[in-house]
């Protein structure tokens, strides 16, 4: 028996709306893997340049990386939207981390100046270059990962400075239920907002 068109016709939109859905459903549970999936195994490196903006997770990640014999030098970035007043404040803190685990206070250098993760990119670059080193490491937490593969990997295209991009280790990164964890969703809401700035030219 030949099945009517217009019963041809719904068979295939619901089909299509089931395959939107399936897809849809896939895009939402792996949005968080996808942001950090360009996260690399830590190796050794010339220099290790740890992000700011967080409340310690990555600062203590690069601690971990001068423990494993990793970095012997330590860039410490600002922060975005920081008060002049309390960037000093941060930046030390943050140093006096990394020397109570045996960095000297020599190898920990600091960045106050820039203001966003393009700036950023571009005084490593600048930093790099300055020092001879071939190989950087990039800390920051695992949903930053996308955004920073496209921000310092422009700012290094052809510059023969390998950059290698390490997650911190947050208590609170859930990238199978991120969207379970309130700060791993502002996070990874955030960070796809901010991307698709990036992709249109505009650093944040």
């Amino acid at each position: 028996m030949q099945v009517d068109r217009p019963r041809r016709f719904r068979w295939i939109a619901l089909l299509i709306v089931a395959v939107l859905l399936a897809g849809g459903a896939w895009a939402f549970m792996g949005a968080a893997t996808f942001l950090a999936s360009p996260a690399r195994a830590a190796v050794r490196a010339d220099a290790a340049f740890v992000l700011g903006g967080d409340s310690g997770e990555r600062v203590v990640r690069a601690a971990a990386l001068h423990r494993d014999g990793l970095a012997g030098v330590f860039v410490l970035t600002g922060a975005e939207d920081m008060a002049d007043e309390v960037l000093p404040a941060y930046l030390y803190w943050r140093a006096a981390v990394l020397v109570r685990a045996g960095v000297p206070e020599t190898a920990v250098l600091m960045d106050s100046a820039s203001s966003n993760s393009g700036e950023e990119a571009a005084f490593g670059l600048r930093l790099a270059k300055s020092r001879g080193w071939k190989r950087v490491l990039v800390v920051s937490d695992p949903p930053h990962m996308r955004r920073l593969v496209l921000l310092w990997g422009r700012a290094f295209a052809g510059s023969g400075v390998e950059v290698v991009l390490v997650a911190s280790r947050p208590r609170w990164w859930e990238p199978d239920r991120w969207w379970a964890s309130r700060r791993s969703a502002q996070f990874v809401i955030m960070e796809y907002i901010k991307l698709a700035y990036t992709l249109f030219g505009t650093v944040l």
